[in-house]
């Protein structure tokens, strides 16, 4: 469905607020030599954004960049779709919208703490502006005997998103360089073959999530994760031997 958390903690923003000044192409561009460790322990998923135009050679670079993924078998069946036009963003919203507000409720009951409700406010506006947001980029894949988006055999579905995800996780990287928020979504897209529908897709490409692009509002990074020797097992679950911890790099 979506992300729950690392959410952005910025404050209530509505669409076209000024004061806000986009960065130049060149300038983001140079933002992409940021240190590749800095931009691993600083990357959330950012969902409040700027709605100012996001200019699509910048988006064209930074999905270039995210191709250099692998793919299983090298086959490279990616396509992406880069949705800017008004229409298309509301028809998509409108498949979204009934989908957030049926389990929205359900996610604000299982939040236990105000920090937890409080963490949900961003993905709330999301919702609420999604047609506001000014690009979206939805990765496909094209399936076949060896790739399925669902089905069996299992391996057949793991080569499949195996083969988009490392790329969508080089662009979320290269959005947060340059500056842009993004965030990986998959419930816009749940009712898969209307959400085909309405991008034109043909038969056998498969949509495999929603990335909502804009110049970041709020903050990124650095996130908070469980300590890295309660999730490392040793040949077996369970064989967590102590260790002495390396000092930070």
């Amino acid at each position: 469905m979506t992300t729950t958390t690392d959410r952005d903690p910025a404050g209530p923003t509505g669409p076209g607020d000024g004061g806000f000044v986009a960065p130049s192409n060149e300038d983001a561009r140079e933002r992409l030599r940021m240190p590749m460790v800095d931009a691993m322990r600083t990357q959330r998923a950012v969902r409040r954004l700027h709605t100012d135009p996001v200019d699509l050679d910048l988006v064209y670079e930074l999905l270039e960049l995210s191709l250099k993924a692998p793919t299983s078998s090298n086959t490279q069946d990616w396509v992406y779709m880069v949705v800017t036009g008004r229409e298309q963003k509301e028809r998509l919203a409108r498949l979204y919208l009934p989908l957030f507000r049926t389990f929205d409720p359900l996610v604000r009951r299982g939040a236990k703490t105000e920090q937890e409700r409080r963490a949900m406010a961003p993905g709330i506006w999301q919702a609420e502006h999604f047609a506001d947001i000014p690009v979206f980029v939805i990765p496909c894949y094209r399936t076949g005997m060896k790739h399925r988006s669902v089905g069996w055999p299992q391996i057949s579905v793991s080569s499949f998103y195996g083969s988009v995800y490392p790329a969508v996780q080089n662009l979320l990287l290269a959005c947060r360089a340059v500056g842009l928020g993004a965030s990986l979504q998959t419930l816009p897209i749940w009712l898969t073959p209307v959400a085909s529908r309405i991008l034109g897709l043909p038969k056998g490409l498969r949509p495999v999530c929603v990335i909502p692009i804009g110049w970041a509002k709020g903050r990124y990074g650095p996130t908070t994760r469980r300590p890295i020797d309660e999730v490392v097992h040793i040949d077996r679950y369970g064989n967590q031997p102590a260790r002495t911890p390396a000092a930070p790099a």
